[in-house]
């Protein structure tokens, strides 16, 4: 169904059934409590609505509002070296969302840039994202009270910031390359049994920030170049508890506390 908009074609492959919707709705998701930093609440207006299986056969360009948010548990999009293109970083808009769903995959060697939040996972389980890449977001990845989520093998560059986690548990970031994301390439903030490992992390004002009240956080064989800021920063010097959090072998410079680094 079209309503007030126009996107670009999906080819969809599931061999039972495919739903393919576009629609008007309005969708205000739960933020985070206690975040510093979140998105404005924004309404997802003219928004793709898909489900199940999907490859993209061309880029979407989704000038002045929101890409795609899914609609189904179980649905995978593979890019297929294609785009989700938004209308600038300080535009109110969100290139994918993820709301209240379970085992989601975002794959494909595509490109997901230009919108205040790249990719929005709110309250989901079971959610992968491999082999994009993210350049010029506010947010590249923004994800609230979830839990299994995988950031694995992505590439994050010239964004505000890459990743930030909220109230999320048993998780892992890993195998990511992170190039010029100003503010913070990976924050953890509340968050819980969570792994952050073998990623190649340069030019951010910090590289690594986890708060103190996340507890067991495994942040093993990073490796930081170019950095202008603090490579590993824990809770802003504040009280940290070493048998809570497992740090070791990273390549870095600078930290906080400064014994992170060796």
């Amino acid at each position: 169904m079209l309503r007030n908009c126009i996107f670009h074609t999906f080819t969809v492959v599931f061999a039972l059934l495919f739903i393919l919707w576009y629609v008007e709705v309005e969708i205000e998701p739960e933020l985070a409590s206690g975040q510093n930093m979140g998105p404005d609440a924004s309404l997802f207006k003219c928004a793709s609505y898909v489900g199940k299986f999907y490859t993209l056969n061309e880029s979407l360009d989704s000038d002045f509002q929101n890409g795609v948010a899914i609609n189904t548990n179980n649905t995978v999009i593979n890019l297929n070296n294609f785009s989700i293109l938004g209308s600038g970083y300080l535009n109110p808009y969100t290139g994918v969302l993820i709301s209240n769903k379970e085992n989601v995959t975002l794959e494909g060697n595509g490109t997901v840039g230009h919108f205040q939040i790249g990719v929005y996972i709110n309250s989901s389980k079971n959610v992968d994202i491999s082999t994009v890449n993210f350049t010029g977001n506010e947010i590249s990845i923004y994800v609230a009270n979830s839990s299994g989520i995988l950031v694995d093998n992505n590439r994050f560059y010239t964004n505000t910031a890459g990743l930030k986690f909220y109230t999320i548990d048993d998780s892992v970031i890993s195998n990511n390359a992170f190039d010029s994301n100003d503010i913070s390439s990976i924050s953890l903030f509340g968050s819980h049994d969570n792994s952050i490992k073998d990623n190649l992390i340069s030019s951010s004002l910090n590289g690594i920030f986890v708060d103190t009240k996340s507890t067991n956080t495994t942040i093993n064989s990073n490796h930081f170049t170019r950095s202008f800021g603090v490579d590993i920063n824990i809770g802003n010097g504040g009280k940290f508890n070493e048998i809570d959090n497992s740090i070791s072998n990273n390549t870095c410079s600078i930290s906080i506390p400064e014994t992170l680094c060796r």
